[in-house]
């Protein structure tokens, strides 16, 4: 059995202003801009301003795939953000863990929004840290344009706080909450809460839907099943305290409102727990009543559809359902949302086409395919997966700072399963067509069967190149992804410069093959560490080192199925 080697970790890259600005044009957008984005909209375009987290919250990954915290400067944020708006774009995201950390940085881009009169409403669906608000920053916020102000208290057990090592000053939190919602009711404020922490009593689970209930006016409160996630090191707490790993695996890729078995207290409170949660709070007429207005102002009614039935895991549809179960008559609320036609981005492919010129390409260039598989087949998709559809900003992000680094000699392509792809057919007619010379593939842990499936369908046509993992899932779990023979190399954390060795040691070999010596000399990867030198067979000319012909790992051994 082979070993598996993981190479010196790679340094992230600290000055994120030499990184390229991602180049819009990597993606089709107007395949994704009538789709719901991460953020809950459509027609938006999301920004990164940071990498990393500065807290070790133990039930996340962040930390894991970027160890430390950078941000760019003000200057990159705004530049960029002032470039998308000028685009046409009326919706920009914020896709950070916790973009006010750095409370002057954010009041300064904010206050340079507001001189520069952008007519932009800013997003922040992975949600800003609640305690490190205040009322000033707030302000300022706001009359920037912030309009989808996510939060995140996960438990309002001070004990369970101290356990996940988030460490919320709870009541600060609850503070500035109760400000933005009485001061801004035109802000759509989301506060994401957790339920089911090993060792969480029911009192302290009491304790989060109390803090939930005393809270009037927030528009979207969730309550999300804990996951436990390979790598984390709330799994390792998970099995130190009892919780079988057959539970954990069995949990993984459900959904977040559905009951899991890892759960520490009955179903049955779980389940009076949920209800109580709907009847008290999401269905509470006199609530509905004064924040319905206000969403219908920013939201299309396709897009509180989806809001609404993420709440219920079937026959609630949307909007109109949830008002005739909350005994809402068209007398007491007229339905008036957004029309669509108010967020279309006009002329934004030609826009695009002027901020990011197309270079051409030499005949011979490198060709990679980076595959995002992170959105299941229209005909796969379980009826409870939270159905949003986002451009793969990470693999952008790679594609751009490779066309930096190899201008003419490199030609990349980037692709989304159900986006560009929606059967394995059409993803293998994508890699006969443009017979990429090396396959990058991300995916995130949720969707791991079938990222391992969609490899094996690329193998089984007869692809015998390398195939590169990256992302949140090979990162944490390499040891178990490189289990499936058919994945060469896992790129561990940031993966720009990684990516970029990887192809500069194929371009020397004339795109031939990398040993194994080609790959310890690779910060930043792991792969099996097979007893001769490793022959990927890029283009399937002579080994030199060997003299000997390369036809490639995947013609000379069988499929793995199994892994």
């Amino acid at each position: 059995m082979s070993k598996i080697i993981l190479t010196k970790t790679r340094n992230q890259i600290n000055d994120l202003d030499t990184l390229p600005i991602y180049d819009r044009s990597l993606v089709d957008y107007s395949k994704y801009n009538k789709n719901i984005g991460h953020a809950g909209v459509k027609y938006s375009m999301a920004v990164q301003a940071t990498r990393g987290c500065p807290y070790r919250c133990f039930y996340c990954d962040v930390y894991k795939t970027t160890l430390h915290h950078f941000r760019r400067s003000v200057d990159s944020i705004y530049e960029e953000v002032k470039m998308i708006a000028d685009m046409g774009v009326k919706r920009i995201e914020f896709i950070d863990d916790i973009f006010n950390v750095k409370a002057k940085d954010f009041v300064e881009f904010f206050n340079r929004v507001i001189k520069d009169n952008l007519k932009v409403s800013f997003f922040f669906p992975t949600a800003l840290k609640g305690d490190l608000l205040t009322k000033e920053v707030i302000d300022v916020m706001m009359q920037g344009g912030a309009v989808g102000v996510n939060v995140s208290l996960e438990s309002a057990s001070p004990r369970m706080q101290k356990v996940m090592r988030k460490n919320l000053n709870i009541e600060k939190f609850r503070e500035n909450l109760e400000y933005l919602c009485s001061e801004y009711p035109e802000a759509v404020t989301t506060l994401n809460t957790m339920h089911g922490f090993p060792t969480e009593t029911e009192e302290e689970a009491m304790m989060t839907l109390d803090f939930i209930l005393s809270l009037k006016w927030v528009h979207f409160p969730y309550t999300h099943i804990v996951r436990i996630f390979p790598g984390t090191d709330l799994e390792k707490f998970a099995l130190n305290h009892g919780v079988p790993r057959n539970a954990i695996n069995e949990s993984i890729d459900k959904s977040y409102h559905k009951v899991t078995p890892t759960l520490p207290f009955s179903r049955e409170f779980t389940e009076r727990y949920k209800l109580t949660f709907l009847k008290k709070y999401v269905l509470n007429k006199e609530r509905l009543l004064k924040v319905l207005p206000v969403q219908m102002k920013h939201f299309t009614e396709d897009e509180l559809n989806q809001r609404y039935s993420s709440y219920f895991p079937s026959k609630v549809k949307g909007l109109r359902d949830v008002l005739k179960i909350a005994g809402i008559s068209e007398k007491d609320l007229k339905i008036n949302c957004l029309k669509e036609e108010e967020i279309v981005i006009p002329e934004l492919k030609k826009n695009i086409k002027k901020n990011f010129p197309k270079t051409d390409k030499n005949h011979s260039a490198f060709k990679i395919l980076l595959i995002n598989i992170s959105t299941h087949f229209t005909n796969d998709k379980d009826i409870s997966e939270y159905d949003v559809l986002e451009p793969p900003l990470g693999l952008i992000a790679l594609q751009s700072y490779l066309n930096r680094s190899f201008k003419e000699k490199i030609n990349g392509q980037i692709i989304k399963s159900r986006v560009d792809f929606d059967s394995y057919d059409e993803l293998n007619k994508i890699v006969k067509d443009f017979n990429p010379d090396l396959i990058g593939v991300s995916s995130m842990t949720f969707h791991k069967d079938f990222f391992h499936e969609a490899i094996l369908k690329i193998r089984q046509k007869g692809y015998n190149k390398m195939i590169v993992a990256g992302g949140p899932h090979p990162t944490t779990s390499y040891n178990e992804v490189l289990k499936d023979k058919n994945i060469d190399v896992c790129v561990i954390g940031e993966g720009e410069v990684t990516i970029t060795d990887i192809i500069k040691k194929a371009m020397i070999r004339e795109n031939s093959l990398l040993t194994n010596k080609d790959l310890n000399e690779i910060d930043g990867v792991a792969y099996n560490d097979i007893k001769k030198d490793r022959d990927f067979s890029v283009k399937g000319k002579k080994n030199k080192d060997t003299d000997s012909s390369s036809s490639g790992l995947y013609t000379t051994n069988k499929i793995i199925g199994q892994y």
